[in-house]
């Protein structure tokens, strides 16, 4: 049986959100936990799920302060990045997050209500552009990016 759905169409829908400095703080934090997940995945040669998962969580979550969720993103997030590198014949260095950027998995990471982002930890942004023709469809894991002092929250939509 497959794991992904066959045959299903997604989109992206981009909803734009107020640049709040406690989201910043968050991206940054986020960017170099998922740096440090990266660099010991590499150098643990860790390859599945678990593995990292055992590795890595409570160091995410104690030392770096991230909400339980987001922890998990982010070894995700850094587990994807890694195998990605791995599968490149002609790797060069190890690979570095620059960008603001953070994975966010629906109901768990993140929720739109009524004109606002909520991030699991307490951050609250408000929307400020969001198209509404696309409500009806199920959310699916988002990316959100913070660039040329916008910060945009990318939905993936299954149709």
């Amino acid at each position: 049986m497959p794991a992904v759905d066959e045959g299903v169409l997604t989109l992206s829908v981009a909803v734009r959100v107020s640049p709040e400095p406690a989201g910043i703080e968050l991206l940054k934090t986020y960017r170099t936990a998922l740096n440090y997940a990266l660099n010991r995945i590499l150098s643990l040669n860790l390859k599945t799920i678990k593995d990292v998962h055992r590795a890595l969580y409570r160091e995410l979550v104690e030392w770096f302060g991230l909400p339980s969720r987001v922890a998990v993103d982010c070894y995700r997030d850094a587990l994807a990045n890694a195998n990605a590198w791995r599968s490149n014949p002609s790797r060069g260095r190890r690979p570095r997050v620059k960008r603001l950027s953070m994975l966010l998995h629906p109901g768990q990471s993140y929720r739109i209500r009524d004109g606002y982002v909520e991030i699991i930890g307490g951050i609250t942004l408000r929307t400020i552009s969001w198209d509404r023709r696309y409500d009806n469809y199920e959310s699916r894991e988002a990316r959100f990016v913070y660039r040329n002092s916008r910060m945009t929250l990318w939905v993936s939509k299954g149709i």
